[in-house]
């Protein structure tokens, strides 16, 4: 039973980090110049 908790918290540990490292990456990023999306290769 101590197996199940102790995979559930790591578990929840895991997401916790991966959320907190997408929140960080969209937070810092740099804005993406218009021209990228419109202009052609």
């Amino acid at each position: 039973m101590r197996w199940i908790v102790g995979i559930i918290v790591g578990l929840g540990i895991v997401v916790a980090v991966n959320v907190a490292m997408i929140v960080i990456a969209v937070q810092s990023a740099d804005p993406i110049d218009p021209t990228y999306a419109s202009e052609a290769r």
